[in-house]
């Protein structure tokens, strides 16, 4: 009989010592001053045997950091196919997007200087996480559950005619909570992935945190039936949607966490109560795209002499346009767009693109088939990819927050009709995500 093997484990990824963390300028690149709740890497190794009787792999594995570095995804996706054989296309580095964690990144503006000696042992770590997957390797069954949770909103928020960051109750926003599990021919449970759409923002403290979606897995690892299971978050198209708990709602911070991380992990135990739905068997699929998104302009040399000159001194764009004079071989017209396809099992394909998306791309992949799991935050960053209206619209996501990603200026704005005709055709085929008549 033809099966789905799995291998799982679970690393402590913390910063051993004081380290500046990225996700909020304000922290201005202080290292850290205490730790929160500690970081993990969860690492997941799918093996099947081909027909030939070759071994595939695919590997999947979910970090507690903002996102993984442009530099980096390069050089581990060269160790990884190098060291087990696995291509790119069935590697997916994915971040669950906490706003807690080390800064890892050369590319960004402002949001914490990378600790080299902390991205050295952080790309050990993964390589003996891998190592330590291999060795439990053993045939799976998979099981999904689809359920909601409503612990996101719409964070574009139109005050006194500028959208701001705020709290958008009529926005689009996407509830959908997915719980997959695997579990061996003993029936014990040796791995759960979740799935959820919301951005890890609860807090901005100078402190290590893998924000409400580490505390979910904690508890969930806890309560779950069997000690060994490795639980997992996977971070959906968060864009546009923060959580709801705030200063604004009466909780924030460490409260913040504990509450809507129970919230979300008590979602997952009532559809676990309810029972799963067994996934049939499928080979691997997997592809991998690449497109280049243009941005909507580039700065002459003038306007970069200008901005470096600002006042403030630690703006951002000032600090970006420093980059530029320095290095103008930085200076690119468009940013390398990747989507990678990975189907684990018949109606189970997960989607990984290294942006920021916007909540309305996810909602639209999740329209093209059943069983696709989106992932932003994966094999890198390029920034936020929004859509045409909210690049006409402005605001934090299609304009503020460019410099801090290093790009030179807003995508263009046929940017977003290029990224769906993208996505529908790597997606909207057999392979790509299983149609309900099937």
């Amino acid at each position: 009989m033809v099966q789905l093997r799995l291998g799982t484990t679970k690393v402590d990824i913390t910063p051993g010592h004081p380290v500046p963390l990225s996700g909020f300028a304000s922290r201005g690149n202080r290292v850290f001053e205490r730790i929160a709740s500690r970081l993990f890497v969860r690492t997941f190794v799918f093996e099947q045997t081909a027909a030939d009787g070759s071994i595939d792999r695919a590997l999947l594995l979910s970090a507690d950091l903002l996102f993984w570095s442009n530099e980096s995804v390069r050089k581990l996706r060269s160790q990884i196919q190098e060291r087990y054989g696995i291509p790119a296309e069935r590697t997916i580095l994915h971040a669950t997007h906490t706003h807690s964690g080390p800064s890892v990144s050369e590319q960004t503006i402002g949001l914490g200087v990378p600790d080299q000696a902390y991205l050295a042992g952080l790309e050990r770590s993964l390589m003996d996480s891998i190592d330590l997957a291999i060795r439990n390797i053993e045939p799976v069954t998979v099981y999904r559950g689809t359920g909601s949770c409503e612990i996101g909103v719409n964070r574009r928020e139109l005050r006194q005619g500028q959208i701001i960051l705020g709290r958008n109750s009529q926005g689009l926003v996407d509830n959908e909570v997915n719980a997959i599990v695997f579990a061996t021919n003993q029936g014990r449970h040796k791995a759960l992935l979740v799935h959820y759409t919301c951005h890890p923002t609860l807090t901005d403290a100078n402190a290590v945190s893998s924000e409400f979606c580490g505390h979910a897995m904690d508890v969930l690892e806890q309560r779950m039936q069997h000690d060994e299971t490795v639980c997992a978050y996977l971070q959906g198209c968060c864009g546009d949607i923060n959580p709801y708990g705030s200063k604004n709602a009466g909780f924030d911070g460490d409260t913040a966490i504990s509450k809507l991380g129970e919230v979300l992990a008590e979602a997952v135990l009532a559809l676990l109560a309810d029972g799963l739905h067994k996934q049939a068997y499928a080979p691997f699929d997997a592809a991998q795209v690449v497109d280049k998104l243009p941005f909507a302009r580039l700065p002459d040399k003038d306007e970069l002499m200008r901005l470096a000159a600002e006042e403030v001194e630690q703006s951002p764009w000032r600090l970006l346009a420093s980059r530029y004079l320095k290095n103008p071989d930085l200076l690119k017209a468009y940013a390398p767009f990747e989507v990678t396809r990975f189907r684990v099992a018949k109606n189970l394909t997960l989607a990984a693109m290294n942006a920021e998306m916007v909540v309305s791309y996810g909602l639209f992949m999740k329209s093209l088939g059943v069983g696709l799991i989106p992932l932003a935050y994966s094999n890198g960053m390029i920034g936020y990819v929004t859509t045409a209206k909210q690049l006409e619209e402005g605001g934090y996501e299609p304009h503020d927050s460019v410099p801090y990603f290093g790009n030179p200026a807003p995508f263009d704005e046929n940017v977003e009709e290029k990224v769906l005709r993208m996505l529908k055709k790597l997606f909207a085929s057999p392979n790509g995500g299983e149609h309900a008549d099937e």
